[in-house]
């Protein structure tokens, strides 16, 4: 069986099977490992420390007050989304290059394999401030 040739419900199906047979329910099993990285990063991020600076700077989302709890909804929306793109939309642009998708100081970005065929890794960052310059021939 190639479980890359399943549909997202086929996958879904799979993983609650998968979670049966699982004899350590707190252990979790990856099919995707775009999840796992994801995982990997809403676990080790340090959310409170962007809610702390946003405090500190009264930085607001659209006039409202930012949660913990948003905070991660964003992040995981935004690295779902990067991931989506680089696979999708921008599969054609050069592999090396990363697909950053951000708002509200998040930034995400994914890198993908060099037959654009596969999610390599993954990055979330909350920026400040940034400055970019460049030189032409």
């Amino acid at each position: 069986m190639n479980i890359q040739n399943l549909n997202s419900d086929e996958l879904k199906q799979l993983q609650t099977l998968l979670n049966k047979m699982n004899p350590n329910p707190t252990e979790k099993v990856y099919l995707d490992p775009v999840n796992k990285m994801i995982d990997e990063i809403m676990d080790e991020f340090n959310f409170a420390k962007v809610q702390n600076v946003m405090d500190y700077l009264n930085w607001k989302w659209v006039g409202e007050y930012v949660t913990i709890d948003m905070l991660r909804e964003t992040a995981e929306r935004l690295l779902r989304e990067a991931a989506e793109l680089r696979l999708g939309q921008y599969k054609d642009e050069h592999w090396e290059q990363g697909i950053i998708y951000a708002t509200g100081g998040f930034q995400a970005t994914a890198f993908c394999n060099e037959d654009k065929t596969k999610i390599i890794g993954l990055d979330l960052k909350f920026v400040l401030a940034g400055w970019d310059a460049e030189i032409e021939d």
